[in-house]
């Protein structure tokens, strides 16, 4: 990655014993803009153990693939995490800001990330250091969402990201 050029994407890459590749997320830079989570699915539970290597992309190509992580065994969730609690929305005409408190019980795994629902069909993702932030203190969550209606009503809803129960808020954008 020389030359400066930005960084578009990061790929988790899930590899057996033997190097080969088991399984890949990619991720766009542009989700993140900061250090995120690439949650990697399609791996066996009890299978492995595999290890991580991470690569990025520019455009100047692929870099070389990171260290590779420790030996992993995917495991599923048996229990999973509360839904989060407290949910607002304050509105502005054309922006809103939606918080929430993480849940109390994380179940089995940890909550990395939350993803906010949009009744306009948006969806935005929560990941990185904002989703950790509030782990396990409980400390509130926010996310501002540009790009609204005047005078609209909205519901939004808050899950972790992956799988758990969702809470859902509603109200109206002030008029334009």
């Amino acid at each position: 990655m020389e030359g400066g050029s930005p960084v578009l994407s990061h790929t988790a890459h899930a590899l057996r014993p033997d190097g080969t590749e088991a399984a890949s997320a990619t991720a766009s830079a542009a989700d993140y803009k900061r250090p995120a989570y690439i949650r990697i699915g399609g791996l066996p539970e009890g299978d492995g153990p595999f290890t991580v290597t991470v690569t990025a992309a520019d455009a100047q190509g692929r870099s070389a693939a990171s260290v590779p992580s420790a030996a992993l065994r995917p495991t599923a969730a048996t229990v999973l995490s509360d839904a989060p609690s407290a949910p607002k929305l304050r509105t502005a005409a054309t922006a809103a800001a939606v918080a929430w408190t993480p849940p109390k019980n994380m179940g089995d795994a940890k909550v990395i990330g939350y993803r906010l629902t949009l009744s306009d069909g948006r969806t935005v993702e929560v990941t990185g250091r904002d989703a950790l932030v509030g782990q396990p203190s409980a400390k509130g969550m926010f996310r501002v969402i540009g790009g609204l209606t005047p005078s609209t009503a909205y519901t939004v809803t808050v899950a972790a990201a992956g799988a758990g129960p969702a809470v859902t808020v509603k109200a109206t954008t002030k008029a334009g």
